[in-house]
């Protein structure tokens, strides 16, 4: 199924672990020379600008290969219109295969043509069926089978994003479901998700998918918190029941929405702190500030001013007493740098700083030739040689 050969993949994988290590400063520049030379790489762009400098060219190149053949053979569809995004997406995929054929891996040309492709078909499925339903079921299903067999971590967010959409449309459009049922479903959606990623990432053969599995981590953390925030659940009422919400009321079931808005931000931080796992704290985090958004989108509580300078206050408060406890410790949670980070560009920041601090005042001018006077080549008006 796989379009990469598992050897080649399992050597990139290698190869990147070395990287990370020598950045870290656990093997030296020698080591990591000796385990590149010695393995048979992918042709990859590290460089995430270079990479999406081939990935616009790579969309050019699409254009320009269907824009060629479509001069050859769209005359002969006649009428059938409707198969012509079918065509430009077996382009893509012959193009496609060939640069995985070429060993293309992440280098920017193979993401445009897995991007163009997709795009290609869905507008093809839409055209042909007229139903938003089929799109999302395309989507899900050609959104997974793109990230197993190229490996495309971008795929399993639009695989994602499909299921939900599918699941959305069944439920609003032809109500196999009452709708007042949707967040709940969302969110059990959300925890199975999740759970299909603790089930994949603990499987050792399928480490090359670790960022498609990070997407899915993401996508269900993300999913879980707005299906049962407030103003979600509070907008989507107004929309698709119809719910009117009048002074001095609610809409039902509001405590529970209330309490989900700030304890499930709050269980994303607590448990990225007991599993140190940055990606849930961060969600965590971003999370939790949508919930303050939330409930002063309501109820105004205090005064603007007033409610940034306490929270200002209480960052402040937290942070310093955060950097006291943690800045000792060698092991687990530190407020010591991360020695895989790339430190240079702050010790640049701080060299820029520091020497627009200091005055540069300029040096006196320390030599003895005697200017005027002629003292020097008889250039003067002294009367001297």
């Amino acid at each position: 199924m796989q379009a990469y050969h598992k050897d080649l993949l399992e050597n990139e994988a290698m190869i990147s672990n070395a990287k990370s290590l020598f950045t870290q400063k656990f093997i030296s520049k020698e080591q990591l020379k000796e385990v590149t030379s010695k393995l048979v790489s992918l042709d990859t762009n590290p460089n995430l600008l270079v990479r999406f400098g081939f990935f616009l060219l790579g969309c050019f190149l699409f254009s320009s290969i269907v824009g060629s053949v479509s001069l050859l053979f769209i005359p002969l569809l006649d009428s059938n219109y409707q198969i012509v995004p079918f065509f430009y997406f077996g382009v893509g995929i012959i193009v496609l295969e060939i640069l995985v054929h070429k060993n293309y891996f992440k280098h920017g040309l193979d993401d445009a043509f897995i991007f163009c492709s997709q795009l290609a078909l869905y507008i093809g499925v839409g055209i042909l069926f007229e139903s938003f339903l089929a799109v999302y079921l395309t989507m899900f299903v050609f959104g997974a089978l793109f990230c197993i067999r190229y490996v495309n971590a971008l795929s399993m967010f639009v695989s994602c994003i499909g299921l939900i959409a599918f699941i959305f449309m069944a439920i609003t459009e032809h109500s196999f479901i009452p709708k007042a049922l949707l967040p709940f479903i969302a969110f059990s959606i959300a925890v199975l998700l999740y759970s299909i990623y603790l089930k994949l990432n603990s499987i050792d053969g399928f480490y090359f998918y670790e960022f498609a599995f990070q997407n899915l981590k993401i996508f269900s953390l993300v999913l879980g918190y707005f299906s049962l925030n407030y103003m979600v659940v509070r907008e989507m009422s107004a929309t698709l029941l119809n719910v009117e919400v009048l002074p001095g009321e609610d809409i039902p079931l509001a405590f529970v929405f209330y309490a989900s808005t700030f304890i499930i931000p709050a269980f994303y931080i607590v448990y990225s702190l007991f599993k140190k796992d940055r990606i849930i704290l961060f969600v965590g985090i971003l999370t939790f500030a949508y919930s303050i958004f939330t409930i002063r989108f309501y109820y105004q509580l205090l005064p603007i001013e007033v409610a940034l300078v306490i929270g200002g206050i209480v960052l402040f408060i937290v942070a310093y007493l955060s950097i006291k406890r943690l800045q000792f410790c060698e092991t687990g949670l530190t407020f010591k740098p991360d020695r895989g980070s790339d430190s240079s560009l702050l010790k640049n920041a701080q060299a820029l700083i520091v020497s627009t601090q200091v005055p540069n005042a300029p040096a006196p001018n320390q030599s003895d030739m005697p200017f005027g006077g002629g003292g020097f080549s008889g250039g003067g008006a002294g009367g001297k040689f």
